[in-house]
């Protein structure tokens, strides 16, 4: 009877072993980071992150990583604030990018697949719009606001 108590306990352990490691995988690829950015997983296929970066260098890198993965823009709506864009891969599979201004210095982005959509291309935008705003050298050294909110 405890040798198979041990055995169910052994089989749980393992299994939440699993559920715990894109958690960890996903800490530890932000820690690892030197760009001002944070990432928050939330419920069901979607993602957030906080960047300290203006909006219109945001909108223009989310644009550029769209084209850089060869992705097909469905959707564009840009505002004062807030954007929104719908961008689909080759197999029809989408992802709706959310962008909205916090400050003058901060912008979220928010990511969704969907409940049954690929984190894994979710991620993959993510770094590529965190890439194309490294390389256009968008994240602010000097985070003075241009105007008081």
């Amino acid at each position: 009877m405890k040798g198979g108590r041990l055995l169910a306990l052994v089989y749980l352990l393992v299994g939440l072993a699993g559920c715990a490691a894109p958690i960890a995988l996903g800490t530890m690829e932000t820690a690892g980071s030197s760009a001002p950015v944070v990432f928050n997983h939330l419920r069901g296929g979607q993602e957030e992150s906080y960047c300290i970066a203006k909006y219109d260098a945001v909108i223009a890198a989310t644009l550029r990583a769209g084209e850089a993965l060869s992705l097909e823009v469905q959707e564009k709506k840009v505002e004062k604030d807030q954007a929104y864009f719908r961008f689909c891969d080759a197999k029809k599979d989408k992802i709706d990018v959310f962008v909205e201004r916090r400050s003058d210095t901060m912008t979220s982005i928010k990511l969704d697949v969907g409940w049954l959509g690929s984190l894994a291309f979710e991620r993959l935008l993510a770094q590529q719009i965190i890439s194309e705003l490294t390389q256009s050298k968008s994240f602010l050294e000097d985070w003075t606001p241009e105007i008081n909110n």
